[in-house]
C-alpha cells in the first residue's frame, strides 16, 4: 500500500490564472464624462459630502473612509454620509430627499460611488489528497490524473476560495446649482480583498477628477 499526495492540474491552472490576472490587469477608469459648461472654480475650497452605496454596511463605511482620507490628503474637507444621523444615503442623487439633506449639510459638492461586482470571477479549489492502493504492480500519471492498481480516491483538504473583480460608478454634483459635473466608471482585477479593491477604485476615481481640474 502506498500513500500519495497530489495537487490536481485544475488547482495549478486556477492559481496560474489568478497570478496572470493580478500581474496583467490593473485598476483603471473605463469611462468618463465632464460637464464642459461648468466652472470648476466654484467648487474649490468647499466641503465635499461623500456617499458610498454597497450591499454590505462595512464596505459602504470603508468606502467613505477611503474617500475622506484620500481627499483629506489633498487638502479637501470631506464629510462621510454615515456620520450624519438619518442621512438618506440610499436615495438617488437627484431625489428631492437627497437634495434637501445636502442643502441642510452645508456642503458644496456631493461625491457618490456605487459599488458592484465586476465581470471576472476566479474560483481556486482547495488542494486534494489522492490515495492509491496497489499490489506493487506499479502505475503512473495519465493526462494529469492518478492511477495505481485500478483504485484511486481523491478528496479536498481545505475549502475553495473565490476572487471577484469589483466595479464602481461615481459622480460629482454641484449642490448649489444641482448640476452633474462629472461621472465615471472604474474597475479592478479579480481579488479576494474587497477593501483593498475599494481603496484602489477610490484612488483612480479621485485622480481622474483631479486631472480635469474639479478638485
Amino acid at each position: 500500500m502506498r500513500w500519495m499526495l497530489r495537487i490536481p492540474i485544475s488547482r495549478l491552472l486556477a492559481a496560474s490564472l489568478v497570478a496572470t490576472l493580478a500581474g496583467c490587469a490593473t485598476t483603471q477608469m473605463t469611462a468618463e464624462w465632464r460637464n464642459p459648461a461648468f466652472d470648476a472654480a466654484s467648487l474649490k475650497g468647499g466641503r465635499v459630502l461623500v456617499v458610498c452605496r454597497a450591499p454590505d454596511e462595512a464596505v459602504r463605511r470603508g468606502c467613505e473612509d477611503q474617500w475622506s482620507n484620500q481627499l483629506g490628503a489633498r487638502g479637501i474637507v470631506a464629510v462621510r454620509s454615515y456620520s450624519i444621523p438619518g442621512f438618506p444615503w440610499a436615495s438617488p442623487d437627484a431625489s428631492e430627499e437627497m437634495k434637501a439633506a445636502l442643502r441642510a449639510s452645508g456642503v458644496a459638492t456631493l461625491a457618490s460611488m456605487s459599488l458592484y461586482a465586476g465581470g471576472v470571477a476566479v474560483v481556486n479549489p482547495g488542494a486534494q489528497v489522492g490515495v492509491g492502493i496497489s499490489a506493487g504492480s506499479g502505475g503512473g500519471h495519465r493526462g494529469g490524473g492518478f492511477s495505481v492498481g485500478g483504485i484511486g480516491i481523491s478528496f479536498p483538504i481545505g475549502g475553495a476560495t473565490a476572487a471577484q473583480s469589483l466595479a464602481a460608478s461615481s459622480s460629482l454634483t454641484a449642490v448649489a446649482q444641482g448640476t452633474l459635473v462629472w461621472s465615471g466608471s472604474a474597475s479592478t482585477p479579480a481579488s479576494g480583498d474587497i477593501l483593498a479593491q475599494v481603496g484602489a477604485l477610490t484612488q483612480v476615481t479621485i485622480e481622474a477628477i483631479q486631472r480635469v481640474g474639479l478638485i
